[in-house]
């Protein structure tokens, strides 16, 4: 029951998605951040845009239907208390994406559990793997998925595509 209305739910970011990717760039983010991207979320794309800024490197688009994605491992995560890129419910992260229908040539994921989003973003630039996801010039969208658990820590997801 829960995969099949993640799914649907999926389903439905991915044809707003679409839609919205006949509008303009910044049509899209007025319609997007207001009713589906957390202020964390926002804040999470934001830092992680900034910082390959910051190394020279282009702005990565962020993808409607990735953060509902990205916004379904952390909540499997909190939910089945486990922190792993393999998911119990949806696999790895290119397992999960095919299994969502969403179509990828790559994907890559990062995971955290830390006490807020900037803490998370540090911590994926302190390590290797993590910090050569964010700085990949072979990725060209995202999503980011936060969810928070009983004592308030954050679990934040980024999901990396082309």
């Amino acid at each position: 029951m829960k995969r099949r209305l993640a799914t649907l739910v999926f389903s439905l970011c991915l044809a707003l998605g679409a839609a919205a990717r006949a509008e303009d760039a910044a049509s899209l983010v007025a319609h997007y951040t207001t009713a589906s991207l957390s202020m964390q979320e926002l804040t999470a794309a934001n830092l992680l845009n900034s910082d390959r800024a910051r190394y020279g490197l282009p702005e990565l688009t962020l993808d409607p239907a990735l953060c509902a994605a990205a916004r379904l491992k952390c909540e499997d995560m909190r939910d089945l208390h486990y922190f792993a890129h393999q998911s119990p419910t949806y696999g790895d992260v290119r397992q999960m994406l095919t299994g969502l229908g969403y179509a990828y040539q790559g994907a890559g994921e990062n995971i955290a559990h830390h006490s807020t989003v900037e803490k998370c973003e540090a911590a994926f630039l302190s390590s290797p793997g993590h910090r050569r996801n964010i700085m990949s010039r072979a990725y060209t969208k995202f999503g980011v998925g936060v969810a928070f658990d009983e004592q308030g820590f954050t679990y934040l997801t980024q999901i990396f595509v082309r």
